[in-house]
């Protein structure tokens, strides 16, 4: 075994001793623990996959596998599996490791699998997301109905990482709870532009207009990582009550017109 392989295998060995303990989340046939050339997941249903990416290394070492989930849990459907893409100087690479293992932990998402590559260039990462669908379709972002109330799902994802995980959690939580309770219109993740973008899209999409309050409390144009809905009103007093449940935070923040 020469110096270079030896140093792969060496590689190989403490990735998989830092990820491997994944595997128990979901049981795949083959996972991060084989270190074969793909993952191989048992599954029956409707299957959603979502990547997103590159992420600089100050948000993969907060919250990226998060942010790469909600686009699933935005569609209706509760992550099963995610692959990462890691590039950057080993010591970068390893941290990220490290930071994406604590997110997977705590929102029960296991990484499956991936590619790894050392380089002397800006450590980043890419993430896809598989989950299964749990609605009977999908949540589409264009569907809000006049009279709809428009709904603001958990607090935005700021800070340090442990308090975006534990703020994560619950917005986890509270949301495969409301997907099997409530009815829902329309959604989408509140990421990239912030509300004004999210609102402006799923206006154009729906054709209708979204009339928000003057009192919304949070930045309109900063990235929230929670999720924005519309729902009717009678869904709206049921999701109350799932979020009330567990402790989710839940803001009304204007209706469709």
């Amino acid at each position: 075994m020469n110096e270079v392989t030896e140093r792969y295998v060496k590689d190989i060995e403490w990735i998989r001793e830092r990820l491997q303990g994944m595997d128990s989340l979901h049981n795949p046939l083959m996972g991060i623990r084989d270190w074969d050339d793909a993952a191989c997941i048992e599954f029956n249903g409707k299957l959603l996959i979502s990547t997103d990416g590159p992420y600089a290394k100050r948000l993969v070492m907060k919250s990226a596998l998060i942010h790469a989930a909600t686009d699933v849990l935005a569609k209706g459907g509760k992550p099963l599996f995610a692959l990462d893409n890691l590039i950057g100087r080993r010591k970068d690479v390893e941290e990220m490791i490290g930071s994406l293992a604590e997110q997977a932990e705590a929102v029960g998402i296991p990484i499956v699998g991936g590619n790894t590559f050392y380089e002397d260039t800006e450590p980043l990462a890419c993430i896809t997301v598989a989950g299964k669908l749990v609605t009977e379709e999908p949540i589409r972002d264009s569907k809000a109905t006049a009279g709809d109330v428009i709904a603001l799902v958990g607090e935005p994802l700021w800070g340090e990482r442990e308090n975006r995980l534990t703020l994560a959690k619950k917005l986890f939580d509270a949301w495969y709870d409301a997907l099997e309770k409530v009815g829902f219109n329309s959604c989408k993740d509140v990421t990239k532009g912030g509300l004004v973008s999210a609102v402006y899209e799923m206006e154009k999409k729906s054709g209708k207009r979204f009339k928000l309050d003057d009192s919304i409390p949070y930045h309109m144009t900063r990235n929230l990582d929670n999720l924005i809905a519309t729902l009717d009103e009678f869904e709206y007093v049921k999701l109350e009550k799932v979020c009330m449940k567990h402790g989710c935070r839940l803001a009304r923040i204007g209706r469709v017109s």
